[in-house]
């Protein structure tokens, strides 16, 4: 099961979305729109490895698939500690990973982006943490994405939140337009960073992650 530590970073995560939600951004959604629907896997990089469904919390949500490695299994306690968690992964050796979801105001996905980083420095600041964050943009299935890495500070000032992983945590974020609504999803990865098959893991699901989003209800 995943440590008191690791649920903590998945939780100030989970702060960061609810941020963005709070921020209500306005103006014309340029949000670039999947190629693929729901059940076609054409746009998405295809790894080697059984997919996991992500459960979907209303029908616009766009459906997620998620690789599943040897050894990593779903947590219900650590997918419990937020609504915005639909599934959680974690292995024997503290690893784990969270995907989260938030609907958002209408804004281009790097407004989107750049306000769950404020909303996650804001987070890490009000418990006395100032990490090196790294941003990477990218692309998965078609959709516009984002790295974000935080180094692996080795800080601790308590066992809850107050406290860093000693590696790095990388999470992914991917914006979608899907069912008529504009989501943020967020996958958020705590690994052993001495930990080479874990790593490559790690690599693995950020890779072959899967999101999907489904057209717009043409009922009235």
């Amino acid at each position: 099961m995943a440590t008191t530590s690791t649920r903590s970073r998945l939780i100030l995560t989970a702060a960061g979305a609810a941020t963005v939600l709070a921020l209500s951004v306005t103006g014309c959604t340029t949000v670039t729109p999947g190629v693929a629907m729901a059940g076609d896997r054409g746009p998405c990089t295809h790894v080697d490895a059984p997919m996991l469904d992500v459960p979907a919390a209303s029908d616009t949500e766009p459906a997620m698939r998620i690789p599943q490695p040897r050894g990593w299994e779903p947590d219900a306690e650590l997918a419990d500690v937020d609504a915005s968690i639909r599934l959680a992964l974690s292995t024997t050796d503290e690893n784990a990973v969270g995907v989260l979801v938030q609907r958002v105001g209408d804004a281009d996905a790097q407004t989107i982006f750049d306000d769950f980083h404020t909303g996650l420095m804001e987070s890490f600041e009000k418990d006395g943490l100032h990490p090196d964050l790294t941003r990477t943009a990218g692309t998965l299935c078609g959709l516009p994405s984002e790295r974000i890495t935080v180094a692996g500070a080795g800080v601790s000032m308590g066992d809850g939140v107050n406290s860093m992983p000693d590696g790095p945590e990388t999470t992914l974020l991917v914006a979608a337009e899907s069912g008529g609504d504009t989501y943020l999803i967020a996958m958020v990865q705590t690994i052993d960073p001495d930990n080479a098959s874990q790593q490559r893991d790690a690599e693995t699901i950020l890779t072959g992650f899967e999101v999907l989003p489904v057209a717009a209800s043409t009922q009235t």
